[in-house]
């Protein structure tokens, strides 16, 4: 199943096989001069000296054509010594943080290169979104595949005269080892934050979206208060990621009067934010099929892109977009297995686990419009769509959920200023 990104500016929406553009080279400010380059100019210096001065005649030059220079080969020896012991002393040991930016932009491009890193999972004592099990930790290392080979190449001779195979002792490799970059500094960490957050993939439940958002983007609330509305927008926010939202298969029936998950606070970073790759998945099972996962295929139109038949994503809707991009939404919240209701009525559904549709209450997806920014026919939280809105903004012919639009009540405005 594809991956949704943050998507491109409205002039210029991308196919979602074409790879986005690269991250942007940290700000960081210009070093100090290059060191080591004050004795060359001395040297260049002397030469000149003693290529301006005229050559010394001596008696013996006149008579046997032979000219001899005034300079000893002591001396010239005590000026070579001098040139070195400048340039020693000029010579001192350079920094991470004192090179150029440009540089430190490569040093971490290089701390990198393997882009398929070891899936971060937030909640890992609940479940992983990837093998991370006993078989999976028990699979030989890069390092342990090389040390064998070694072994098997370079046979030695024991004591007892037979040849007996000694492998190397190999550092074992870490599946995240440029993570100490992100806890060296504070100025480190802001410039390499970005490149690692961007390729390391973060896995987490559904549910635990809040407390990841909490923890690792305290700051975004305030920053998207603060965020100039479009089309006077000149930056977006400078978040990038790379997070799999995990579809668990534990659902329970909720009476409570506010239940669901809401989803807008990670559609509001991933939509106004420089470029966060996001998507649905499942956790580990044998026999998916990712195909005939409706649920899954309906959650991706939230990110604004169809999941078709080949498994790839539709271009980005414009139109849902704009929505995230603008602000104009109090909430979006994902009711997988609502309490039974005079509005939510029992339905035949096909669910991933059983071959054969059951029935249980209507799963919807249900979108509040701010009050102030919905559109004149949204009169309360459960408003007649017109004919057509819904495929205008990639919510029509859904598989699994039913999707309801709305605009927040007082009482619930009064609630969440």
């Amino acid at each position: 199943m594809g991956r949704s990104s943050t998507p491109p500016p409205l002039e210029d929406v991308r196919v979602p096989a074409t790879p986005g553009p690269s991250l942007p080279k940290a700000t960081i400010p210009p070093s100090p001069d290059r060191p080591g380059f004050g004795s060359v100019g001395s040297v260049s210096k002397s030469k000149e000296k003693r290529k301006a001065s005229p050559p010394a005649v001596t008696e013996r030059s006149l008579t046997g054509r032979i000219q001899k220079s005034t300079r000893t080969t002591t001396s010239s020896v005590l000026d070579v010594l001098s040139v070195v012991d400048n340039a020693s002393v000029e010579k001192k040991a350079i920094s991470l943080m004192d090179m150029p930016g440009e540089i430190r932009n490569i040093i971490y491009s290089y701390a990198c290169p393997n882009d398929r890193q070891a899936l971060l999972v937030h909640r890992p004592r609940i479940a992983s979104l990837r093998p991370r099990t006993q078989l999976d930790r028990n699979r030989p290392l890069r390092s342990d595949l090389v040390e064998r080979e070694q072994a098997r190449r370079v046979p030695e001779i024991g004591r007892d005269g037979r040849r007996r195979r000694e492998s190397f002792t190999l550092e074992r490799q870490s599946n995240r080892p440029f993570f100490g970059l992100t806890q060296v500094s504070r100025q480190l960490r802001a410039e390499f934050r970005p490149l690692y957050m961007h390729r390391q993939e973060v896995g987490m439940d559904m549910k635990d979206i809040d407390g990841y958002l909490t923890t690792f983007y305290s700051e975004a609330p305030e920053l998207l208060n603060a965020l100039v509305l479009p089309p006077s927008r000149e930056d977006d926010l400078p978040f990038s990621g790379n997070v799999t939202i995990a579809i668990g298969d534990d659902i329970k029936a909720s009476g409570d009067p506010s239940p669901g998950i809401d989803l807008l606070p990670f559609l509001d970073i991933w939509a106004n934010s420089y470029k966060i790759e996001a998507g649905f998945g499942r956790y580990l099972q044998n026999s998916y099929n990712a195909t005939m996962d409706g649920e899954a295929k309906d959650l991706y139109r939230l990110f604004g892109r169809l999941v078709q038949k080949d498994r790839q994503c539709s271009t980005m809707n414009i139109k849902w977009r704009t929505i995230l991009r603008e602000r104009s939404l109090a909430s979006v919240r994902v009711y997988r297995k609502p309490a039974a209701s005079v509005l939510v009525p029992y339905v035949w559904v096909r669910t991933l686990n059983s071959p054969s549709p059951v029935c249980m209450p209507q799963p919807y997806i249900h979108i509040i419009y701010r009050r102030g920014a919905g559109e004149p026919w949204m009169h309360g939280e459960n408003s007649m769509i017109p004919d057509g809105w819904l495929e205008e903004r990639g919510f029509g012919e859904m598989e699994y959920f039913k999707v309801k639009v709305g605009v927040e009540s007082t009482a619930r405005r009064s609630d969440n200023p």
